[in-house]
């Protein structure tokens, strides 16, 4: 052990200077007619579509393209408030007091008996009964009871009737911000209720601009000079969290649950304020900038309107510290949370300052170290893993070193990955596992105690490129080449290959060679998952491992990272970006160039986790953080049926569901909602009743042309991904109704009418000749009737005359000939009643057939079949009989063995050929079976069995029937 003590080296003509900590920021701007438009008001409606509020008009905005919604006579188009109720009625304010419903994809003025303010309309609410309520610019306070429009101004109590903003708090109540506090509204009993908070109790200015509920029912208030407040819900009082604010005046707030809140000002800027740690920094591409609005939306989006970049997103989970060196090999936020990063060039220290910028500064110089891996204990020591020089344990406060080498008791100095619990320290190196035991601080002589563990011990092998602690404190090994292992109460566990099932596919498994296993981590259910070099990532539930490939949605195999969120989801780093999991269904969400993330290059295992539950990724020139938010994000994009047209004409599609048969051409217009990368949004329709299956396309619109009367269901959904796992569904169902005259009432009306007119002649014509039919079929049914009876009798009499030959001569082979000949038979009386069977069925008897004359005549008799089972059609036993014949009438012996072949002939025949060779004494026949079956072709096809003979061969040909 080497002990050396260092103070803090500080090298200012290396520092990085960084911009602060900032999520990426895409800009979206509208068309160039509506480029003068000021967008000062984002408003999310139910289905997570964004509307915006300009100088000069409403706005939707589909993550691509702007749809203006204007008024249609001369009045203003300056939009001040937004929101739809719960009856899902759509509600625009004007700057100029008019206000308006968006029905039909038009703008319709409302226009109550009471009549309108003439002033702006600043803020759309609901209180706890469902009444709307609507605040103005100096008209004060109105709201809507029983189809009735009341006000309550300052001859009411109100303390100001220019009210800024209005928000419900948990009890249904209505909030309002005025120049000289807040009021709190209410109307009970028939009574106009109010209440106020102003300086006197707590406020830290008069002039309210912003008020913000959050999920726990405290109220975040925004004022002019006094910066943020916050009126707790649970004590009933107004707290000051932000002490030192500058004196910004505040325009509007956002809040990211239990983690940040957003603070936008009126020329300053935007601020966000920690929840975590308490810290306050500024966004410097925001500098000095009027912020009108923030709008968090369901994706985990942030949206800013300004007046210096207009309107704007990023994905608040994703932040971005950039560093102007390369290769990042390890990466570590400690107690303190300051940031740490290893490189093959030393330890470089990162810590903003009270404005969010930061400079990355080098440690430990002097050193050469190339660091891999980083750790902090319980004590607050700073563990080094180093490439060639072992591990070094660095108390931060002093600058003391110690390092700890091959001599001291490491398994080996190239130290890829360190975890730890409770005075426990694993180490997995090239050489294999070490375990470090201490009860107390390194610095405070602390003894250490070494235990080793390699191949011998029961390793895969020793060159371990992760350890992991999971939730049980059992360590998890991902080796070269041999899979995972576990050391388990003092057992170790190695899985080289992997049993598992595709997942969703119950029953089926298989086995895979894990191979290099890279990264590891557990999820919320105690799930183990594990990356490989290039076969994806596995899930193991301790029993089973579960295989996601490409197939399941994996983009990239060529995986460096697993990490568990703060809320058990599995963050999955790759050169192509950064994925998120959701271990219960397996859905994947993919994050690259639209939140900033792009050629990446990230290092094997070059993150951590901090006490916050953020995710820390070390990539080649910057490092990213991911933020786990508390909020219930959607993970699918929302997919609307936006318009339906018949023959290009648009239709109310929410009313209308039948059409006429001519109206048979439609256009089904839709969207995915999906702000954080629209354009990798793919659709997938189908036309129930019409489309044979599922179409896929990128494009928005599905056309149909002369569709037929029927029913019919327009089905469409959208992914992120290319999964379509569980996305949802959209559907519309409609009705083309059939023509006039293809209808019941009016084809009934003509066969009555054309059968009052043709009925005798009809009826005694249909008499006629079903009783021509009868007799034919009697006829035909009686005489086929009679042959079938003639043909059991004759078969019989062959098959028993060859049996008895059998036994004669070889009694041991007769057992077994009984046994296939009971077989056989009982075949033959399945088909015999039957008057075609398939000519498979035909070929599996003869050749049953052929397996008894083959254990007669041993190798003297050969039946070669040519044919695999054509779809066609022959008389029951007509191929056994003629191999039966061939062998009746030929000799068979080891001289002259028999040979018979059945092939198809042509497309209408299939023929049996022998080698002709007639016995000296001929058996005696009656030529019965070939008659009888040229009988059966002649009444059931028509047509005729074909013989032909000559000197050396003898074939006959029957007929197919169809």
């Amino acid at each position: 052990m080497k002990k050396a003590g260092h103070i803090l080296l500080l090298f200012f003509c290396s520092l990085a200077w960084v911009s602060a900590q900032s999520p990426f920021f895409i800009n979206h701007r509208p068309a160039e007619q509506y480029a003068q438009a000021t967008a000062e008001l984002i408003y999310e409606d139910e289905n997570s579509g964004m509307w915006l509020g300009t100088t000069g008009g409403l706005f939707f905005f589909d993550g691509i393209s702007f749809y203006p919604y204007l008024k249609e006579d001369s009045t203003s188009n300056y939009v001040r408030s937004i929101f739809r109720d719960r009856s899902q009625l759509f509600w625009v304010g004007y700057d100029d007091g008019s206000i308006y419903h968006l029905k039909k994809q038009k703008l319709v003025r409302w226009q109550p008996e009471e009549g309108l303010p003439g002033v702006a309309v600043t803020g759309f609410s609901e209180d706890g009964q469902g009444r709307l309520w609507f605040s103005t610019y100096g008209e004060g306070l109105y709201f809507i009871d029983k189809k009735r429009l009341y006000n309550i101004n300052s001859d009411d109590g109100l303390l100001g009737d220019d009210i800024y903003v209005m928000a419900p708090d948990k009890d249904g109540n209505i909030w309002i911000g005025t120049d000289s506090g807040i009021n709190i509204c209410s109307f009970k009993n028939q009574q106009k209720k109010l209440s106020a908070l102003t300086r006197k109790d707590g406020l830290p200015d008069y002039i309210v601009r912003e008020i913000l509920p959050d999920a726990s029912g405290n109220m975040w208030i925004g004022t002019y000079e006094g910066g943020v407040s916050r009126y707790n819900w649970a004590t009933k009082k107004i707290e000051n969290p932000l002490p030192r604010w500058g004196g910004a005046i505040v325009t509007s707030l956002e809040l990211f649950e239990q983690k940040e809140l957003w603070i936008g000002t009126e020329g300053a800027g935007i601020y966000r304020y920690s929840l975590d740690d308490g810290g306050l920094s500024s966004l410097p591409n925001f500098a000095n900038a009027k912020v009108f609005d923030l709008l968090k939306d369901t994706e985990g989006n942030i949206w800013t309107l300004t007046n210096n970049n207009g309107i704007s997103s990023a994905n608040r989970q994703f932040e971005f510290i950039e560093a102007d060196f390369e290769n990042m090999q390890a990466i570590f936020i400690d107690r303190e949370n300051n940031l740490w990063a290893g490189t093959e060039n030393g330890l470089f220290f990162y810590q903003p300052n009270e404005n969010g910028q930061g400079r990355f500064q080098p440690h430990l110089a002097d050193l050469g170290l190339n660091i891999i891996s980083l750790f902090e204990d319980e004590y607050g020591n700073l563990w080094i893993g180093t490439f060639g020089k072992g591990l070094f344990c660095y108390q931060k406060e002093t600058g003391r070193l110690e390092q700890f080498t091959e001599k001291d008791g490491l398994t080996n100095d190239n130290v890829l990955s360190i975890d730890g619990i409770g005075g426990h320290l694993w180490l997995a190196t090239l050489g294999g596992a070490t375990e470090m035991t201490y009860q107390k601080d390194v610095f405070e002589n602390g003894k250490l105690a070494f235990h080793n563990f390699n191949q011998e011990d029961g390793l895969g092998t020793n060159f371990i490129y992760k350890v992991f602690i999971d939730s049980q404190k059992r360590a998890w090994f991902g080796t070269d080449g041999k899979g995972i292992s576990v050391l388990e109460n003092g057992k170790i566990t190695n899985y080289p290959t992997a049993e598992h099932g595709r997942h969703g596919e119950k029953g089926q498994k298989e086995g895979a060679k894990l191979n290099a296993v890279y990264s590891i981590t557990e999820d919320h259910a105690g799930h183990i998952w594990l990356s490989t070099d290039k076969s994806g990532i596995y899930e193991f539930d301790g029993e089973n491992f579960s295989h996601l490939t490409v197939k399941e949605g994996i983009r990239n195999l060529k995986i460096s990272s697993l990490a568990t969120d703060a809320n058990g989801k599995v963050v999955i780093v790759h050169p192509s970006g950064v994925d998120i999991l959701t271990p219960e269904t397996h859905h994947l969400i993919y994050y690259d160039d639209d939140v900033g993330i792009h050629d990446i290059d990230p290092n094997i295992n070059a993150f951590c986790k901090d006490r916050f539950g953020n995710i820390w990724i070390g990539t080649n020139k910057a490092i990213i953080k991911y933020t786990a938010l508390k909020e219930d994000l959607e993970i699918h994009p929302r997919t609307l049926l936006d318009k339906v047209s018949v023959f290009l004409e648009p239709i109310d599609f929410h009313a209308v569901n039948s059409f006429g048969h001519q109206q048979n051409n439609f256009v089904f217009n839709y969207t995915g909602l999906w702000y954080t990368d629209p354009k990798v949004v793919k659709y997938r329709y189908q036309l129930e009743g019409y489309d044979p299956g599922w179409i896929e396309s990128k494009d928005r619109q599905a056309t149909y042309s002369s569709l037929p009367s029927g029913d019919y269901v327009f089905k469409i959904t959208s992914t992120e991904n290319d999964a379509w796992s569980d996305e949802p569904i959209i559907k519309y169902g409609f009705k083309i109704q059939s023509p006039f005259w293809s209808q019941f009432w009016f084809i009934a009306l003509c066969l009555l009418t054309l059968g009052g007119l043709s009925y005798w002649l009809v009826k005694n014509w249909d008499k006629k000749l079903q009783r021509e039919n009868m007799l034919e079929r009697i006829k035909a049914e009686s005489e086929l009737n009679v042959l079938k009876a003639q043909i059991n009798p004759h078969f019989l009499f062959n098959i028993f005359n060859t049996l008895v030959a059998v036994i004669e001569e070889d009694p041991a082979t007769a057992v077994v000939y009984i046994e296939k000949l009971a077989d056989f038979y009982r075949s033959m009386l399945q088909l015999r009643d039957r008057e075609i069977i398939s000519l498979q069925e035909e070929i599996e008897l003869v050749k049953n057939y052929a397996y008894l004359l083959e254990k007669r005549y041993g190798k003297n008799f050969r039946l070669n079949i040519n044919i695999n089972g054509e779809d066609a059609y022959v008389v029951p036993l007509a191929l056994q009989m003629l191999v039966e014949n061939a062998v009746k009438h030929n000799v068979i012996s080891k001289a002259k063995p028999l040979f018979v072949e059945i092939k198809r002939d042509g497309e209408d025949y299939v023929s049996v050929i022998n080698n002709l060779q007639p016995k000296i004494n001929k058996e005696a026949s009656t030529h019965f079976g070939l008659q009888s079956l040229s009988r059966r072709y002649a009444l059931l096809a028509n047509k005729k069995i074909i013989v032909q003979k000559t000197d050396a061969q003898f074939k006959i040909s029957i007929p197919l029937i169809e």
